[in-house]
């Protein structure tokens, strides 16, 4: 612990070494600060703030991705100060600048009609964003998806925010059946999944076959890869935060709604009340809520029961308030439900025994608030957050068997920004995070299982942002998080630093560096080798370890104007403390249900891109080499330790190349298209079956196991190969999108088609080896076929 402190009281009193300068420094002169915020009250970042005196000159700022901004040594007297950006109307006011004093300054911005075809302004509006993160951030790894790039890559059955996440460099997906992702050599459960900020656990409906976002409420999705600051904590591989619309602006009521083959699905917003604006002193916001609900269950209820349904619900509401600031409300709440208790198959009349009767409902809860609220020259963000996912599995002719898994987080968080001069930044703040999870295991009256933890997670992070000329950006932190569950109380400092060397007549090329510590207290117990499974969480304690991951990357980047930009990035990570299923645990022994390991990876993500024209996408090429050692519990030394085996992770995909093309065909139609290749994913191949003798009670000797009831199937044993050690054959999939959008007086019907594995390629599955030939034959089972779907949406 004592590391930890010493190196938190360092930091702070450097902190508070460059704060004395910055105030020595204003005498004489004043500053200007303050924020560039939408009508909505969201941050608008990259927009060129200009101050004009009265008495003559101009300074010049951009606004940071939170909408921050500051120009200080300003001569006393008026300045006129005027915020512009492509896409929002200009804001301007007039303010006083005293000598020794900081003038705060909040412009708000209407949206503006744009002369660009929908999909380019959307496309440049975004790409602003990367771009305000490029010239801004030294280190991190930012990917943005776009509200129209979500609705033009294919998904199953209807646009998902998860399918299309798959096609950023670093990331792999390694089955059909599945939307869950792997970046960059990690698991699934070390991505930190965020809507508007809050985490959820299992952001995935049907074991992951799609996601639990509506399309239609989703304004963009931002995944950062690698590099992120000291702010970040609690996973260790990426973040995505999938943004939803804020509500209202222009337009003060709108519904945009969906029918696809999947479900059927409403998106409603609107600007909030004036009498509710004046009532929590606000000056503008929005809110809009969203539902989904598939339909099988419904419509072919006169025909047949069908098993299964989902359902989403999502809410939000943003509020502008006096100051800039921005009060934002988020909600959700969604369930799968596959009711077999009553289901009788076509054909079977009332035979209830053909069919093993369960009923299977899991789902997700998250609620939250978050108030960014300038405080003169501070940016200060407070928010409070719950998120729960709780699955429940029972049999309806068994009720003493039943199975459950639970997990939910509390998080209480606070930080806050300021600049200090034109060149130093400085963040810092804290967070106290409540996790607990109950699973059970019940059957005739015996527990096989039952875990119940809980843990508190206190964190705190300091890091600056320093840009001594043009060309450079540094950019060093430290978080410091202490981990206490049951008795034992775990500290970890973790370190991070980058650094960005701007290149260029117009600083559009840059070399970046980045490296830290990051440290991640929960762990899925989700088998990612099986295509279709939910995830069981636990929380670390004195026999699971947390995960602590140690990073570098280094990259360069270039943009060509606002048309093209290219990336290149290499890196390594090194993972202590990942976990595996104990084969051979004791089911008396609650310590041992789990093998502590450690792992590397290391590759490189390639990306070109298009953003403007009529023609616009981005190809992607990543390299990949992970890796995985655990003990061996199966196979023992000489002196009866387990043996250690390395191999490949499931994820181990090695080439890995995504094209997505955005084109717009004659008759005002929107063409998608994705292909996919990538090379074969490890895994375990069988290298031969036994029958599993048993003891004849009479003769002492072995026999063949004799029927059990209505079975008459010998018992067969398979003798599994080296882990990992083969690869299945390559993968290849073409997906294609069309859609065309009908402009009417009362709004616009697009109907659409997607066609998933347009070229109906057999991607393997997995492998079945029958070992009653000699030698062993092989079959397989195949992903998606060809599948092709249709749906409408409608906005008013």
């Amino acid at each position: 612990m004592r590391p930890i402190s010493t190196a938190v009281a360092v930091l702070l009193c450097v902190l508070a070494a460059l704060l004395v300068p910055a105030g020595l420094s204003a005498q004489g002169t004043g500053s200007l600060a303050g924020r560039v915020v939408s009508a909505a009250g969201e941050p608008v970042g990259d927009a060129v703030v200009t101050a004009r005196g009265a008495a003559g000159g101009e300074r010049r700022a951009r606004s940071a991705a939170d909408g921050s901004w500051r120009i200080a040594r300003l001569a006393a007297g008026r300045w006129t100060v005027r915020a512009t950006r492509v896409g929002l109307a200009s804001a301007e006011q007039a303010v006083d600048v005293a000598a020794g004093a900081e003038a705060a300054v909040t412009l708000r911005m209407a949206e503006a009609d744009v002369s660009l075809a929908p999909i380019e302004a959307i496309s440049r509006r975004d790409a602003e964003r990367e771009r305000t993160r490029f010239e801004s951030e030294a280190g991190i790894t930012t990917r943005v998806i776009t509200s129209q790039d979500i609705k033009l890559l294919p998904g199953l059955g209807e646009a998902d925010v998860m399918r299309a996440v798959e096609v950023l460099p670093g990331v792999v997906n390694t089955s059909d059946f599945s939307s869950a992702f792997n970046v960059r050599g990690g698991s699934a459960d070390q991505n930190l999944v965020l809507l508007d900020g809050f985490p959820i656990f299992n952001p995935f409906h049907l074991g992951g076959l799609f996601s639990v976002f509506n399309s239609d409420a989703v304004a963009r999705a931002e995944l950062l890869s690698g590099g992120f600051g000291a702010e970040y904590g609690g996973r260790v591989s990426s973040v995505l935060n999938v943004e939803t619309k804020p509500g209202g602006g222009a337009d003060e009521f709108g519904v945009e709604m969906g029918i696809s083959l999947l479900a059927s699905r409403v998106s409603v917003h609107g600007n909030l009340p004036r009498a509710v604006r004046g009532a929590l002193g606000g000056d503008g916001g929005g809110w809009l809520v969203s539902a989904r609900r598939s339909y099988f269950d419904v419509v072919l209820r006169p025909v047949t029961d069908f098993p299964y349904y989902l359902t989403d619900l999502q809410g939000s509401a943003t509020l502008g308030t006096r100051g800039g600031g921005r009060l934002r409300l988020v909600a959700y709440t969604g369930e799968d439900v596959l009711d077999l208790s009553d289901f009788n198959p076509p054909g079977q009349g009332d035979d209830s025994t053909s069919v093993l009767r369960i009923r299977w409902n899991w789902g997700n809860a998250v609620a939250g608030a978050r108030l960014e609220q300038p405080l003169g020259a501070w940016v200060t963000t407070v928010s409070l957050g719950i998120t729960h996912y709780a699955e429940a599995l029972g049999f309806t002719d068994f009720p003493d068997t039943r199975f459950s898994s639970h997990i939910g987080q509390l998080t209480a968080r606070a930080d806050a920004a300021r600049p200090i001069g034109q060149r130093l930044t400085v963040k810092a703040g804290g967070e106290v995070t409540r996790m607990g999870y109950h699973n059970t295991g019940e059957a005739g009256g015996t527990t096989f299982f039952s875990g119940r933890r809980s843990g508190v997670m206190t964190g705190a992070f300091a890091q600056l942002r320093w840009q001594p000329d043009s060309a450079w950006i540094l950019e060093p932190g430290l978080r410091a998080d202490a981990w206490r569950s049951g008795a034992s109380t775990r500290m970890y400092a973790s370190p991070r630093f980058a650094v960005k060397r701007f290149f260029g007549a117009g600083r559009d090329g840059a070399v970046k560096l980045a490296v830290g510590r990051y440290v991640q207290f929960v762990h899925s117990l989700r088998d990612e080798q099986l295509p279709v499974s939910n995830d069981y969480w636990v929380t670390s304690d004195e026999n699971v370890p947390a995960v602590v991951s140690d990073q570098g990357q280094l990259g360069v980047e270039k943009y060509w104007g606002q048309r093209w930009y290219a990336s290149a990035e290499a890196y390594y990570r090194r993972y202590l403390g990942v976990t595996d299923l104990n084969a051979a645990d004791d089911p008396n022994d609650s310590t041992d249900d789990l093998l502590t390991g450690r792992g590397y990876s290391y590759g490189a993500d390639l990306m070109v891109r298009r953003t403007q024209g009529r023609l616009t996408g981005w190809m992607t090429l990543s390299l990949l080499k992970a890796s995985r050692t655990f003990p061996d519990p199966l196979h023992l030394d000489l002196e009866g330790r387990p043996r250690t085996q390395t191999f490949a992770p499931v994820f181990d995909r090695r080439v890995d190349l995504d094209v997505v093309g955005e084109y717009r065909l004659p008759g005002r139609i929107e063409a998608g298209l994705r292909l996919n290749f990538g090379t074969g994913i490890p895994f375990t191949r069988p290298t031969a079956a036994y029958v599993g003798f048993e003891t004849d009670p009479i003769s002492g000797g072995y026999r063949v196991p004799r029927p059990v009831g209505d079975d008459p199937e010998t018992p067969v044993f398979i003798v599994p190969g080296q882990r990992n050690a083969q690869r299945y054959p390559a993968y290849s999939r073409l997906d294609l999108t069309f859609r065309r959008t009908y402009t009417h007086r009362w709004g616009t019907l697009t109907p659409y088609l997607q066609v998933l594995n347009a070229t109906n390629r057999k991607n393997v599955l997995f492998y079945f080896y029958n070992f009653d030939h000699t030698p062993a034959t092989r079959s397989g089972v195949s992903m998606f076929p060809v599948l092709p779907t249709i749906g409408v949406e409608a906005a008013f």
